[in-house]
């Protein structure tokens, strides 16, 4: 992994920026000053009427072949909620209002893309279905799903110690 991610001044194009610390950037050239931020990203914890939980199987990297729940980016003018219901929607195709879904937590992560580990802040919520009958995997992002109860889950295979984080201190709430 690279030490930055940027390899030009965004505003004048120079080269050989030079790093003031981990996450600040300055270009030689014109003083510009560029900064490694958290990514937000929202993640949804998808219950049923048993309690049980959907799990998925990542198709793509970073963490190819292993688990995850349902999330992602959050992109402009969208809420935390609206990017958990148009990730699941995505995902697996569980068509979820915003409403449905509640903020239970927030918890750091790194997120390999681009050859640089970006920091990530994971924004966790909750939505209720009656049963999971109507998910259909979108092969591109998920590979296979289960449904597990939540003292079964194989938080050990998780892509990602946010997101078995995450439900270890669901389980832990209720």
């Amino acid at each position: 992994m690279a030490d930055t991610p940027f390899k030009f001044c965004s505003n004048c194009g120079a080269g050989d920026l030079h790093a003031a610390n981990e996450r600040e950037f300055r270009c030689p050239a014109c003083g510009f000053r560029q900064f490694i931020t958290p990514i937000p990203a929202a993640v949804a914890l998808i219950l049923d009427a048993q309690d049980r939980v959907l799990i998925i199987r990542r198709a793509h990297e970073p963490g190819l072949g292993k688990l995850g729940l349902p999330g992602g980016v959050i992109e402009p003018e969208e809420t935390g909620e609206m990017a958990a219901a148009r990730e699941t929607r995505e995902e697996v195709g569980l068509d979820l209002p915003a409403s449905a879904f509640t903020y239970f937590l927030a918890l750091n992560n790194r997120y390999a893309f681009q050859g640089y580990e970006w920091p990530t802040l994971d924004l966790f919520f909750v939505a209720r279905v009656q049963d999971f009958s109507s998910v259909v995997i979108q092969p591109s992002e998920v590979m296979e799903f289960m449904i597990c109860p939540l003292d079964d889950v194989p938080l050990d295979d998780f892509a990602f110690e946010s997101n078995a984080e995450a439900i270890r201190r669901w389980r832990a709430s209720v």
